[in-house]
């Protein structure tokens, strides 16, 4: 282990969390009163969320310092884009982004590695990645705020249990075991509708994309 990541290691375990109505606070007068200070311990208290979505990823050990940086990025953009009068938890949105940050600068540095293709801007379009039925990372790899806006949007349209697997698995990080079991189905059941809930949710959204793309103006 070198010794920037024990150095890392330690200062997280330093980090004090945060109570919902400490939370609540930190968003009020960060939004509200443009205190610096809050938006600041807000990147500092989410800052173990980024070592694990990181550790979940696993980059190349040489690569690791590089990508805990690359997932802080993405959870101060994050911080800086959250509406915390919106219905959706900040951990939930953070981590599209963390992971998104990530994933993308893996699939930039080894190409061949991630097995994405890659435009001239660095980042697959999104209807190549949701037409693509082997990429299970395509619910991940979302930074730009309309088109996630368009994946939170289908799957929100999903059937309840697809839609309770999607959240389990890429949101809440959850083992597929414990998944199965609290939906009381097997395994192999859980893996057949993880599955179709992601072709089910990549239909979604190309239907969306195609159908903007038909309005006259666009």
């Amino acid at each position: 282990m070198s010794v920037v990541l024990t150095e890392y290691l330690k200062e997280l375990q330093k980090v004090a969390l945060l109570t919902p109505e400490d939370e609540h606070r930190l968003w009020h007068q960060y939004r509200v009163q443009g205190d610096v200070d809050s938006r600041l311990r807000l990147i500092e208290a989410y800052q173990p969320l980024v070592f694990k979505l990181v550790m979940q990823i696993r980059p190349p050990d040489v690569m690791l310092m590089d990508m805990l940086q690359e997932g802080t990025v993405g959870l101060i953009e994050a911080v800086e884009r959250f509406d915390p009068t919106r219905a959706v938890r900040f951990s939930t949105f953070a981590t599209y982004r963390i992971r998104g940050r990530v994933l993308n600068s893996l699939r930039r540095i080894r190409p061949v590695e991630y097995s994405l293709e890659e435009d001239g801007q660095g980042e697959m379009p999104l209807s190549t990645r949701l037409a693509d039925p082997e990429s299970d990372d395509a619910l991940l790899g979302v930074e730009d705020d309309a088109l996630l806006s368009q994946v939170w949007r289908a799957v929100d349209d999903l059937p309840a249990r697809e839609r309770a697997i999607l959240r389990a698995t890429y949101v809440e990080s959850r083992d597929p075991r414990r998944i199965a079991a609290e939906l009381r189905i097997s395994l192999s059941h859980f893996y057949r509708l993880h599955k179709q809930a992601l072709s089910h949710m990549r239909r979604l959204v190309l239907e969306e994309t195609h159908q903007t793309r038909r309005v006259p103006g666009y």
